[in-house]
């Protein structure tokens, strides 16, 4: 293996260690040899080299956790230019609303997703999510339109095959937890454009999602998504949150280079 591969590997290592301690809350050098498939001695010079660098630290448990000012300016570099432009967008919405609004992106190759970029409701009681937090598709409203898109463009085998990995827990009693159940209702928030839950992943929380998708290439970019309790929302409100959500995503997607 020569060095440039050497330096690949190193830094693949790296970001699946980073992606590890972004599911767990801490984890210890057996856990990243274990995650990652590799030795214990490799697991500690990673480890080693990710504190050193100030990525995670040390607890007084001997475990390791995310070092937050670290972690949030590689946040900062994360889809700069996509979040600049949903912004502002997401302001207006979160203030017409009163209703915190987000974007989401998906990560294909480890089948996960994470909230880039936020903007609360501006009233006292609202809903909150974990910026940069991974989850597991096809989790929440957000999860589920991402993947929707993701496997529209497979075909029927990759699809199968793709629906069949995955992991459906049931957060709830409205959790769906059956491929049949998941692909029926992937197929729905394709047609209609849009997805909408209630009591899915929390207990209470409504949560409504359409795709940004990128007028250039057609291809879908992001999620943006809006979160509120139940008794915040009236059925007869879904076409009033879908258009202006649509609108907002075009208008971004229609803005990307």
């Amino acid at each position: 293996m020569n060095n440039t591969s050497k330096s690949s590997l190193v830094a693949e290592r790296a970001l699946s260690a980073l992606m590890l301690f972004a599911s767990e809350r801490s984890l210890a050098v057996s856990d990243v040899a274990k995650g990652l498939n590799i030795s214990l001695t490799s697991a500690y010079r990673l480890v080693e080299a990710l504190n050193n660098t100030g990525f995670i630290k040390r607890e007084e448990s001997k475990k390791y956790i995310l070092n937050p000012p670290n972690i949030l300016k590689l946040y900062n570099m994360v889809e700069q230019d996509l979040r600049k432009i949903a912004k502002p967008y997401m302001q207006k919405l979160a203030k017409e609303f009163q209703e915190s609004v987000y974007l989401s992106v998906m990560y294909s190759d480890q089948m996960t997703y994470s909230f880039v970029e936020k903007e609360e409701s501006p009233i006292t009681l609202k809903w909150a999510e974990k910026l940069g937090y991974v989850y597991k598709l096809p989790t929440g409203t957000a999860g589920k339109t991402h993947l929707a898109y993701f496997i529209k463009q497979l075909n029927l085998q990759e699809r199968a095959k793709t629906l069949a990995e995955l992991e459906l827990d049931a957060h709830t009693k409205n959790s769906i937890i059956t491929i049949e159940a998941l692909e029926k209702s992937l197929e729905e928030i394709c047609e209609k454009g849009y997805c909408y839950t209630n009591s899915e992943h929390v207990q209470g929380a409504i949560g409504i999602s359409v795709p940004i998708i990128n007028a250039s290439n057609d291809a879908t970019v992001a999620v943006l998504s809006v979160f509120m309790a139940e008794t915040n929302f009236k059925e007869n409100q879904l076409d009033y949150y879908l258009q202006k959500l649509k609108s907002n995503a075009q208008n971004i997607g229609n803005s990307i280079l």
